[in-house]
């Protein structure tokens, strides 16, 4: 009897959230800005510089109150970063870093019935899906420079395709209708997980904090 009435109670108080709860799914797109660090050691004359990146993907959330919510992306997003020499021009690296992103966020809306702001925050989890370079190169053999665009090749004992991190954003929400409504959002993903498996005796820490301004377009079922 004790069990039935605690989950006779359970199905009360949680009755009001459900009738309130609402799904959404949408689209989403914009750029990005990565920014790069690395230990460059003895070698002063490197340089890293961020780069820009596109970003979109899919977006799901659960509404469980008009103002919490749970959400999930899924987002193509680039961690793109430039490495080039102060003392030799010709050495120019722009490197091409394609991820799968998957944020899971806890999502709170503040504001009027149409006009609303939003707070997202939570963690993410992706996995590195491609690297390439392109840029300029010289030859100490033949003293002439030369340009190149390659794939890079991974590797499992150097390579940590593995990216765990922490995602937040702020934005505005504007429902144009009963169903639908429009976001611009800007969020930032910090990754606490080094590109580089730490496999040598000098560790080779690489670390990505990526900023994204994104719109999306949701209908509300």
């Amino acid at each position: 009897m004790k069990n039935r009435f605690y989950l006779i109670t359970a199905v009360i108080l949680l009755l009001p959230c459900t009738l309130r709860a609402q799904w959404s799914v949408g689209l989403l797109g914009g750029a990005g800005y990565n920014v790069h660090s690395q230990d460059i050691h003895f070698m002063t004359d490197y340089r890293i510089q961020g780069a820009a990146g596109l970003n979109f993907g899919l977006t799901g959330q659960y509404d469980v109150t008009n103002w919490f919510g749970l959400r999930v992306d899924a987002t193509f997003t680039q961690k793109n970063y430039r490495h080039f020499r102060a003392d030799i021009k010709e050495m120019d690296y722009r490197y091409r870093n394609d991820y799968l992103l998957v944020p899971v966020l806890a999502s709170f809306r503040f504001g009027g019935a149409r006009l609303k702001g939003f707070a997202n925050a939570g963690v993410y989890g992706g996995w590195w899906l491609l690297c390439a370079q392109q840029g300029t190169e010289f030859n100490s053999f033949s003293g002439k420079t030369y340009e190149f665009s390659r794939k890079v090749a991974f590797n499992a004992e150097k390579d940590n395709r593995l990216d765990l991190g922490l995602a937040g954003g702020l934005g505005l929400e504007y429902g144009f209708s009963r169903h639908w409504a429009v976001q611009l959002e800007a969020r930032g993903y910090y990754s606490p997980t080094s590109q580089v498996k730490q496999y040598m005796r000098v560790k080779d820490y690489r670390y990505d904090t990526t900023v994204v301004l994104q719109a999306a377009c949701l209908y509300r079922f």
